[in-house]
């Protein structure tokens, strides 16, 4: 009786050896993770330089930026003309990307107007860019606004791409060298403008 009481206690006694080599498997697993995740966001890093490389400075010039030689671009014009930004080395060049369905070009279009008719005497002109609209629906709208300055047509966006517009209005001012002084990524006021003009000897 004693020794069957005895036993059966005896089948109750946890069974420490089981527990403790459960353990550190589950111990593994957790830490197997860790390194993985660290993988995972290596992957996602690298992935995000090389998206930035080949987006912004996939190409022989680099990002498009103060400082640097701004791209030389060739496009047609709203008149079947050729537009080239290497004809207007010598002079101080504002490109301008723009829609017709983008307000914020709306509002600075015609600040634009009044500085080209103030300073176009002075070696300062425009060079509207427009982003992926036929002549039809731009040549109607240029007129109706009264602009004067040149446009292009940048219909496939190549352009727009290899100055990494990716959002309008975007603008680079361009010196009598041909290199970048400055860029607005949004609506580029009249003020601001002659305010870079002045640093170029425009209107100072």
């Amino acid at each position: 009786m004693h020794a069957d009481s005895n036993a059966n206690r005896g089948s109750h006694i946890p069974d420490s050896t089981a527990s403790d080599t459960a353990s550190p498997a589950r111990s593994a697993t957790g830490l197997s993770s860790v390194p993985l995740m660290s993988l995972a966001v290596v992957v996602l890093l690298i992935t995000g330089f090389l998206v930035y490389t080949f987006a912004f400075a996939g190409n022989s010039g680099g990002v498009v930026e103060p400082g640097k030689k701004a791209p030389n671009f060739e496009l047609p014009g709203l008149n079947g003309e050729t537009v080239r930004l290497s004809d207007y080395r010598g002079q101080v060049v504002l490109v301008n990307f723009w829609a017709t369905w983008c307000k914020p070009c709306q509002i600075e279009m015609p600040e634009f107007q009044a500085v080209y008719e103030k300073y176009r005497d002075n070696g300062f002109t425009i060079l509207g860019v427009n982003q992926a609209e036929p002549p039809e629906l731009v040549r109607p709208y240029v007129e109706e606004g009264g602009y004067s300055w040149t446009f292009a047509l940048d219909e496939k966006g190549k352009i727009s791409e290899r100055y990494a517009v990716y959002g309008i209005p975007q603008s680079y001012l361009i010196d009598r060298d041909g290199k970048v002084v400055y860029m607005w990524r949004g609506i580029a006021t009249q003020d601001s403008l002659e305010s870079q003009l002045a640093k170029l000897g425009i209107g100072a």
